[in-house]
């Protein structure tokens, strides 16, 4: 179900659970970023609203291109590394 999302209430309106069954919430990691653009690290943890027993867990990124301080687009991304290479932050991926 994609579509075009525009402003505050509709990004509140996509990021909206009815109650109950499986839920998530969002655990920053990391944040990198410049003037243009932030890659958010994220760890997204999934839930059963009944028992708050874990459901599942994903480590993934969002890719924010930015203009004036306000996000300007948003992309998510499976695989952390290639988020940092699209938003050019890829200096030292992979250095360990």
């Amino acid at each position: 179900m994609k579509r075009l999302w525009k402003g505050v209430e509709a990004a509140r309106l996509w990021a909206a659970r009815a109650p109950g069954g499986v839920q998530q919430t969002i655990e920053l990691d990391e944040l990198c970023e410049d003037a243009d653009r932030a890659v958010a690290l994220i760890t997204r943890r999934w839930y059963w609203a009944e028992d708050g027993s874990p459901a599942s867990e994903d480590e993934m990124a969002w890719l924010f291109e930015l203009r004036d301080g306000r996000v300007r687009s948003w992309r998510p991304f499976e695989d952390r590394t290639e988020a940092l290479r699209a938003a050019g932050f890829d200096h030292g991926v992979g250095a360990e």
